[in-house]
């Protein structure tokens, strides 16, 4: 299940909560970088990966999903 959805600087990330790794749900993040690459990582391989790209989590912005832009309208 999305739980949001996040832009910075061309990069999408999803916080996604599923079981990648057979040791139950929890949060990942599905991020597309501006050329298209998909990359499943936890919180801190995403700042990791962010940050070899000149970015920081803070610079994610919430982007309204269908799901909440149906709710607010």
């Amino acid at each position: 299940m999305v739980e949001a959805v996040l832009h910075a600087d061309g990069w999408r990330v999803e916080a996604v909560w599923c079981d990648l790794d057979d040791s139950g749900d929890r949060m990942w993040h599905r991020a597309v970088d501006p050329w298209g690459a998909k990359h499943w990582c936890t919180t801190s391989q995403l700042q990791e990966l962010l940050h070899r790209h000149g970015l920081d989590v803070g610079d994610l912005t919430p982007v309204a999903t269908r799901r909440r832009a149906h709710m607010t309208t």
